[in-house]
């Protein structure tokens, strides 16, 4: 018999945090705040979904805090801070999770929407995320072997009693970030596209949230966020639908709304570091007549979609935590 008091004291804070989430399961599913956008797969629309929906909540007063659990990093492009001192490459993540400083964020790039950047520093967390997995993973005791798994859960202490909302925009790659992400997380969504690799990284992801839910049973799947579809191909984007519905199997819907593919539009969002809501009503903008088109189109299919979510949000901790 393996022993685990002395592994489980090496990571008190990790342990105690998913303890805490653990015994509070039925607070927690009617106060949900915290919004995990994850896939296993990359190139599906996170970080631009992620960025979009704390942009539309920031504007309607709620105080978000955006978490990158990503060393791509991309949000400081969304939101046009890269190269700025708010963007410090993952700093803010390495000082709160491998040496147990609080989680600050690096500052305010909007009214209410504070953001904790990622980047390349974030391997360094990467790296010993897969150490502890590696050290607990002879242990008897299932809760013990996943101990490690609370490390983003403890951080995100810091920032509950502060913001109304947290959203963690987590890497694709990287099982070690996407289970913290999993077990600190309330609300998951699953942005993807139509292809299989998509529709496998979304199995995946099910997957984890299994295995996060032995410490984590209040978090909630609200659904599939399909991007990259041509709107008006009524007949396909209700086939992809029925894919996605019978890969769910009942347990999360598919939202309504569908983002469409439009790269011009996209290209000029991030050159401009502005989402597309926000791109969309600068009159100022010079763009060319069909991309600002194609921006107002993407614009409404954000602004759509973000009122959907905030609709499923207030139905499940409505329901407190009936539904799973």
């Amino acid at each position: 018999m393996v022993t685990t008091t002395l592994e489980i004291a090496d990571v008190g804070p990790a342990w105690n945090a998913l303890q805490r989430r653990l015994a509070n399961a039925e607070s927690i599913a009617a106060t949900r705040s915290r919004l995990v956008i994850i896939n296993g797969k990359g190139g599906v629309g996170k970080s631009s979904l992620a960025a979009s929906f704390a942009v539309t909540c920031a504007s309607i007063g709620r105080k978000v805090a955006l978490v990158e659990m990503d060393p791509q990093g991309n949000n400081a492009e969304d939101l046009g801070f890269l190269g700025t001192e708010l963007f410090d490459n993952g700093q803010a993540q390495v000082d709160a999770i491998l040496h147990g400083k609080p989680l600050v964020p690096t500052g305010s790039v909007r009214e209410n929407l504070y953001v904790i950047p990622g980047g390349e520093l974030l391997e360094e967390i990467v790296q010993e995320l897969y150490i502890q997995k590696r050290a607990y993973r002879d242990q008897d005791d299932p809760l013990a072997r996943d101990a490690w798994m609370g490390m983003y859960a403890a951080a995100l202490e810091d920032l509950d009693e502060e913001f109304d909302l947290v959203i963690l925009d987590v890497a694709p790659g990287y099982e070690t970030l996407q289970l913290q992400a999993l077990a600190a997380g309330d609300m998951v969504i699953i942005p993807a596209k139509s292809d299989p690799s998509s529709r496998k990284g979304l199995r995946t992801v099910a997957r984890r949230m299994v295995q996060a839910r032995l410490h984590n049973p209040g978090i909630a799947f609200l659904g599939v966020a399909l991007f990259g579809v041509n709107p008006s191909a009524k007949k396909v984007l209700g086939n992809i639908r029925d894919y996605f519905e019978g890969d769910l199997q009942g347990i999360a819907e598919v939202f309504s709304t569908a983002i469409r593919h439009v790269e011009a539009a996209a290209v000029a969002c991030r050159t401009n570091g502005l989402v597309p809501q926000e791109l969309a009503g600068r009159a100022s903008a010079n763009l060319e007549p069909n991309t600002k088109k194609s921006v107002v189109n993407l614009a409404m299919d954000y602004r759509s979609l973000a009122m959907e979510i905030l609709t499923r949000i207030a139905k499940v901790n409505g329901a407190g935590g009936s539904e799973q």
